[in-house]
């Protein structure tokens, strides 16, 4: 990381320590691809219909966590490289993939300097990472290794939910797990991205359905009775939010901020 200002090279090792302790205290949890949380599974098939064919695609996976991005991807054909700042998260991913019996090319790296020649890719996905990045270089460096017409999906928190907002103040009631330099989107961020890319679109994601995660979160997601209650009104209440959300206005409340970018 020679190339990045000092400031940020403290910042991205400081991200990366705060989230070895959020994944180190997850290490010894299984985890199964085919039961992924509903709404974390939605934001992933919403991201995946923008790349209807993966068979031998080459995809970038920027912010693995614990792996289940890439993974499936793999699942699907696509020849998969994951990169991650944190190594308990890594060790985490590299599991779960020799588990599911996928090669997939894990590296230690931050997003805001990729260590991949121009062209490597032809898409990119990032979910819930660029928003813990350094917007401009991390954009930048996205086009410089998309392949010409390759494309960039991200999925990011929106900064204008109310009840998100409230509860990234809230955190500690609900044992949010949060690192200290990240900051949710505003729609004006997608400047970073525009100055990089031919074509921005972005839409919102879950309004309604923030009330069933916060349901969820309050149990941390560990009571069997809320989270089949909330998965199954999810079913009916997605559909509700897809509406809504279609409106200009109430698009910059959602809870999520679903882009495409292409280069």
């Amino acid at each position: 990381m020679a190339e990045l200002p000092p400031e940020l090279v403290r910042r991205i090792q400081k991200e990366g320590q705060e989230n070895n302790t959020i994944y180190s205290r997850r290490s010894g949890t299984a985890y199964d691809v085919s039961d992924i949380h509903y709404g974390h599974k939605a934001m992933l098939d919403w991201a995946f219909q923008r790349l209807p064919n993966l068979e031998g695609l080459r995809v970038l996976d920027v912010g693995v966590g614990q792996g289940a991005s890439s993974v499936l991807l793999a699942l699907g054909g696509a020849h998969v490289s994951g990169i991650e700042v944190s190594t308990a998260a890594l060790k985490i991913a590299a599991s779960l993939a020799n588990r599911y019996g996928v090669k997939i090319d894990f590296r230690q790296m931050p997003g805001e300097n990729l260590r991949f020649d121009a062209g490597s890719f032809d898409a990119i996905l990032c979910m819930s990472a660029y928003h813990h990045m350094d917007l401009d270089r991390a954009a930048s460096e996205f086009a410089r290794v998309l392949r010409p017409d390759g494309r960039l999906i991200l999925n990011e928190p929106l900064a204008t939910n109310p009840p998100a907002w409230l509860y990234r103040r809230l955190g500690r009631l609900f044992s949010r797990e949060a690192t200290s330099e990240e900051s949710p989107l505003h729609v004006r961020d997608l400047v970073f991205l525009r100055n990089h890319f031919r074509k921005v679109e972005w839409h919102g994601m879950f309004l309604v359905s923030v009330g069933l995660f916060g349901l969820d979160r309050l149990w941390n997601n560990s009571n069997p009775m809320v989270h089949s209650l909330t998965k199954a009104a999810f079913k009916y209440v997605d559909p509700v939010d897809a509406a809504l959300t279609k409106i200009p206005g109430l698009r910059r409340l959602a809870w999520r901020i679903a882009i495409i970018a292409d280069r």
